[in-house]
């Protein structure tokens, strides 16, 4: 028999820390850049694809990464009813990786175009744009390792942005393959071995598992020490090496603006070759005047060629570019960026009396 609440112990209900409300007003926002997303998608032949929120936990543990803070500490984990461990997903690549090794779509004419938009989970630290749950949107292609299907791909995620009125600054680096990482996480050790004691405690925790972890620590003393670390780029073998040139050469060839950043290395394992991201600039000095802020990129990428190996299909050459939705709203609110209002009505019909 149910007890009846005891309204002494009653409170109010309010919305758990990390998550957000997207109120009616702000949702002009959110269909602007889901059409936008469409649009693109449209243009350039992606078919969109909704891989599920739930997945097994080991898909993540094997792509993302064992040692990843997303794994050890972010993921939203549980044991289902028949004892299986289930996470909601943290991010979009793996299940669509999944999805096309399930589904067989490497039997299909190559490369498959696919992109997403939908919720992700993480249990993060909450700040201005970054929540628990928050929103992506992804371009994926399988099937082409050319340097070209690079350069379009981060022209295209640059031109997302510039086309909106947005000032952004797209960055680029190649991490090479496991060889070439594992000549140059000696050397980042040899190099922080040393300056040990001005790492932050998750730094030196990280150390010895994946020093490379360290270049993409966000604490001011870390970020410091990195800019003298080693670089990856000199550690390449002279198969990514030679792969890298001519995809610089495609962004040349685009008129693509970029700066190469040398220690740029993405927070997941499971990249090899090329890794990008897209930065937002602000204003410096008079109008029309920009340089790369120092917040945090607006979205992010990479060639990910052993992922589908890595869970089970065939070698396959891979490639993806995603973006968080609030942060990007945060970025058109402050330039002012115009977004069209939501269409209204073109008749209203309004009951006059019980006759009517």
């Amino acid at each position: 028999m149910l007890k009846k609440p005891n309204n002494k112990s009653k409170k109010n209900v309010q919305l758990l820390r990390g998550m957000k409300d997207v109120l009616p007003e702000d949702q002009r926002y959110w269909n602007f850049i889901r059409q936008r997303v469409c649009d693109v998608a449209r243009t350039y032949s992606f078919h969109r694809i909704d891989p599920p929120l739930l997945e097994e936990t080991q898909l993540f543990v094997q792509s993302v990464g064992e040692d990843t803070d997303i794994v050890e500490k972010e993921m939203y984990s549980f044991q289902d009813k028949s004892g299986d461990s289930v996470s909601l997903r943290p991010e979009g690549t793996a299940g669509v990786a999944r999805a096309y090794i399930e589904h067989g779509m490497l039997n299909q004419p190559q490369p498959v175009k696919l992109f997403y938009e939908g919720p992700f989970f993480r249990y993060d630290r909450p700040q201005a744009g970054r929540y628990r749950q928050f929103y992506q949107f992804g371009f994926e292609v399988f099937g082409d390792d050319h340097p070209v299907i690079d350069a379009q791909l981060m022209m295209i995620a640059h031109n997302f942005y510039a086309d909106m009125g947005l000032p952004v600054t797209l960055q680029v680096n190649s991490v090479g393959g496991p060889q070439c990482r594992t000549s140059y996480k000696k050397a980042l050790l040899d190099y922080y071995k040393i300056r040990k004691n001005s790492l932050c405690e998750d730094c030196k925790n990280r150390i010895l598992k994946n020093p490379m972890r360290l270049l993409d620590c966000k604490n001011p003393d870390c970020q410091l020490l990195a800019q003298d670390a080693p670089q990856l780029i000199d550690h390449l073998s002279e198969e990514y090496n030679e792969h890298f040139v001519k995809v610089l050469e495609h962004v040349d060839g685009l008129e693509i603006p970029y700066v190469l950043n040398t220690h740029l290395v993405r927070g997941l394992d499971y990249y090899t070759g090329t890794v990008f991201e897209i930065w937002p600039e602000v204003r410096e000095g008079g109008e029309g005047n920009y340089k790369p802020s120092s917040q945090s990129a607006l979205g992010g990428g990479g060639r990910y060629d052993m992922l589908v190996k890595m869970l089970g299909g065939q070698p396959t050459p891979a490639i993806g570019f995603a973006s968080g939705i609030e942060r990007l709203i945060i970025e058109l609110k402050d330039k002012d960026i115009k977004v069209d209002k939501d269409a209204k009505p073109d008749v209203f019909v309004a009951q006059l009396g019980d006759a009517a």
